[in-house]
């Protein structure tokens, strides 16, 4: 693994060939793998054997401890054992202003900045207010976006609905996070049991399901 400072973030190389899984301090929680996986298999999907570089944006330790971020960084490589490229993990850890629960928009465009060659940007940071300006036609082209939305925002309806952001995974309302947790079983029937999983054809029926529409 290879560590360094870039600016305001922090990168880490994640090779997914190989032994990629890591020894941990305590066991990860099946809904966060749950949560990866899903990332993980939209994204090896649409790049189709594709070679180069796959960005994961973190939030700051602050938000996020280490091994939640493990288990997510694991969850998506798993997927990834099994494509016909050869793709490279490179983690950033965006930063929060002082007092703030969520990254904004700054910090986006500064990961954007770092990384522009990037075959594609999966946030596990959501999606920040005004995240429809990082596509505008006056920015230039932008790798598709894969989101896990925490907070269950629509910030990023109008991308997602743009073909912009590919797909959005958001906890399911009303759901007992304690067992949430606890889930144990196979990804896909914790996804479907805890999550929602937007895409473009689904945005308007899912904003309604959050109760937004």
């Amino acid at each position: 693994m290879v560590v360094g400072g870039v600016g305001l973030l922090t990168t880490v190389g994640i090779q997914v060939r190989g032994n990629f899984i890591r020894p941990r301090s305590e066991t990860p929680a099946r809904c966060k793998l749950a949560v990866a996986v899903c990332l993980g298999n939209c994204v090896l999907g649409d790049l189709a054997g594709q070679s180069g570089t796959v960005i994961l944006l973190f939030p700051p330790r602050s938000l996020m401890d280490a091994n939640e971020e493990r288990s997510y960084e694991d969850g998506f490589a798993l997927p990834m054992r099994h494509g016909h490229g050869m793709l490279h993990l490179k983690a950033l850890h965006l930063e929060a202003e002082k007092g703030e629960r969520v990254c904004g928009l700054a910090a986006f465009r500064k990961a954007l900045g770092q990384a522009p060659d990037a075959l594609a940007y999966v946030s596990y940071a959501g999606a920040p207010a005004g995240f429809d300006t990082l596509f505008s036609v006056a920015q230039p082209k932008t790798a598709p976006f894969y989101v896990f939305d925490a907070q269950g925002t629509t910030n990023w309806l109008g991308p997602l609905k743009g073909g912009q952001v590919r797909v959005v995974v958001l906890p399911r309302p009303g759901v007992d996070l304690s067992a949430r947790e606890a889930a144990t079983g196979r990804p896909d029937a914790i996804l479907e049991q805890f999550y929602l999983l937007a895409l473009p054809a689904t945005a308007d029926q899912i904003v309604a399901q959050l109760g937004k529409g």
